[in-house]
């Protein structure tokens, strides 16, 4: 049997955990945030295994980040549905769509009604004679996943349907998060380049807002699973937003808090928006994070349907990027995200 990443990363991790290359000497406080990353990072499906690597911050700084290879994929939930098939499909057979600040179920209904939700009559995603969904999938679905903008000549009213069954676990994301998070001098919420918000423990990435206006304007829909995630073939699968029930969540070290969920790519925590007694705390700044007694300064998650995940970034950004043999500079700015 051929070894999956993931056994092959725990197959040699604790030799790892002793000898972490970098260029420059790390603190006891850095190595130790590295093991505690390293730890958290288990149930992630990794590539190689976690490092130590230099890297410039998205404000110019130089720095030691955490760097890791995850397969583009849930390591500890399915992934879709995204398109139902007809128009009589029910909730459990198509995703869900952000829609006036609300989650809504993509379901055949949603489909048939799309002129009256959005005020255009232009919205047709369906064959009025058999009920059969206009959708596109496998290479084609993909392509207009990772390009809304492609040259396949796609008419509109179409729903794109994207899975990992097309794109397999071929697609990987490395990403250098800084042990140390420095301070922004800029936090107007840029996303850094190519970035996204960050990783959740279970490897899959905290991506930036996803682009409604861009994807609405050729009356097109990609819609996100039940765990407000989809695909594309650049980034694979990644989450437009946080919902109970997905992904791996570690307790707080402190009683009635928020579990912690992942980590940002400034280099602190993200935890789920509520705690124990149903409500998120209420000192958040405008990146959604605070200082709590036993934790330090950390994000809570925003609600799923904002369609952004934490509001900015406090400290200097690290890097995402599908190469794994590339080095940080989040520095030089390389344009906007993909879509």
């Amino acid at each position: 049997m051929i070894p999956s990443p993931r056994m092959i990363a725990r197959s040699v991790l604790p030799a790892l955990m002793l000898t972490a290359p970098a260029a420059q000497a790390q603190t006891e406080a850095e190595t130790a945030r590295f093991d505690q990353l390293v730890a958290r990072f288990q149930t992630a499906t990794i590539v190689g295994v976690p490092s130590i690597a230099d890297c410039i911050l998205s404000g110019g700084t130089k720095s030691l980040c955490f760097k890791i290879t995850t397969v583009a994929a849930p390591s500890d939930h399915i992934t879709g549905p995204f398109c139902p098939r007809t128009i009589s499909d029910t909730a459990e057979q198509g995703g869900t769509w952000f829609v006036d600040g609300k989650v809504r179920d993509v379901d055949g209904a949603f489909i048939a009604n799309l002129a009256e939700i959005y005020g255009d009559d232009a919205w047709q995603m369906y064959d009025p004679e058999t009920g059969e969904i206009y959708r596109r999938g496998e290479e084609i679905g993909c392509i207009v996943a990772g390009d809304p903008h492609n040259e396949t000549g796609q008419p509109d009213n179409i729903c794109v349907d994207c899975e990992l069954g097309y794109i397999g676990t071929t697609v990987t994301q490395t990403y250098f998060i800084p042990l140390t998070p420095v301070a922004a001098t800029d936090i107007s919420g840029r996303i850094g380049p190519d970035s996204g918000i960050g990783l959740a423990f279970n490897g899959v990435k905290f991506d930036a807002p996803a682009p409604m206006d861009l994807i609405l304007g050729g009356h097109t829909l990609g819609p996100f699973d039940d765990c407000t995630g989809h695909i594309n073939p650049h980034t694979g699968y990644h989450y437009h937003g946080v919902t109970d029930g997905c992904g791996a969540r570690i307790s707080a070290d402190v009683d009635g808090h928020a579990d912690m969920i992942g980590v940002a790519m400034d280099g602190f925590d993200i935890y789920a928006r509520l705690g124990a007694d149903g409500a998120e705390p209420d000192d958040l700044d405008a990146c959604r994070g605070h200082d709590a007694d036993g934790l330090g300064y950390h994000y809570h998650v925003n609600a799923a349907a904002e369609n952004q995940v934490i509001g900015c970034f406090t400290g200097q950004t690290g890097c995402s990027t599908g190469d794994p043999d590339a080095i940080c500079d989040a520095s030089a700015r390389r344009g906007p995200p993909r879509p």
